[in-house]
């Protein structure tokens, strides 16, 4: 049995079309072009299923892929298009039997998660004698710190983690089982390329939001720069814009030799 990943959302902050946008790629009926604000899902082969960050598009993404099981989720940085859905993860919660789901981010994160959803995160200062709880509206989730230096073991599932440079903050980028996930990042140090080209990955899915050089992305040019530097046997391409066709695109990704290069969409599924 293989790990599966579908492709919850393929776009940039704004999401395409971007509100308001004539653009060419924006107004396009290819339905390639038409992305929600990036996330994932995985199916282990050892039986879990996950989500890697939740954005506010997220319950039309679990509506569409007719996801019915989350048994955590990692949120790889404090941006609002990769955050700002989680209260949709409630239902999840519901059971029977009722549960909690665990969050796990690294330290900065966590200490963001818990100022923006105090009602989740911090009750024990929300909600008080005089303040209780009325209703079920809150999501039983309970954030975990994890240490990017170490490996963390979810039932028979093991991950890696490297903190990426997102700007003047930091990104989760996750390794599971030969598949490394590098988002949000304007860059990777020469130590973290090298160390990803050493694991031999079976699959990489990397940032590329613009055919411009940006301040806290990765370009098309960097983004294939890094590809054939990590030297995975397949790449896919995620988190574009609107500066980027998808079939212009996955014309340009034929030119790296040797690497099978995709452009992802959304729904998309992939095995590893």
């Amino acid at each position: 049995m293989n790990n599966i990943i579908t492709i919850l959302g393929s776009g940039t902050s704004t999401g395409i079309p971007m509100l308001g946008c004539k653009c060419e790629i924006c107004q396009s009926d290819d339905p390639m072009n038409k992305r929600l604000r990036t996330s994932i899902y995985i199916e282990t082969a050892k039986g879990l299923s996950f989500i890697v960050d939740t954005g506010p598009d997220l319950r039309t993404q679990l509506l569409n892929n007719k996801i019915e099981k989350v048994d955590f989720a990692f949120i790889t940085h404090d941006h609002a298009d990769h955050v700002h859905g989680i209260d949709d993860l409630r239902p999840f919660c519901f059971g029977p039997p009722a549960r909690e789901i665990p969050i796990y981010t690294h330290s900065a994160c966590k200490i963001d998660l818990e100022k923006r959803f105090p009602y989740i995160f911090q009750r024990d200062k929300v909600f008080t004698s005089k303040n209780p709880i009325l209703g079920g509206g809150i999501p039983s989730l309970n954030l975990e710190e994890i240490d990017e230096n170490k490996p963390l073991t979810i039932g028979e599932d093991k991950f890696d983690f490297l903190l990426l440079n997102h700007g003047n903050s930091k990104t989760l980028g996750i390794i599971h089982s030969g598949f490394a996930y590098i988002i949000d990042c304007h860059e990777l140090t020469q130590e973290q390329v090298q160390y990803l080209n050493s694991l031999s990955l079976e699959l990489l899915i990397i940032d590329c939001v613009t055919s411009l050089e940006h301040k806290t992305h990765l370009s098309k040019t960097k983004a294939f720069e890094y590809i054939e530097q990590i030297s995975p046997k397949r790449a896919g391409l995620i988190h574009m814009g609107h500066f980027l066709e998808h079939n212009k695109l996955a014309q340009e990704a034929k030119n790296i030799k040797n690497i099978d290069v995709f452009v992802t969409y959304d729904s998309m599924q992939i095995k590893y």
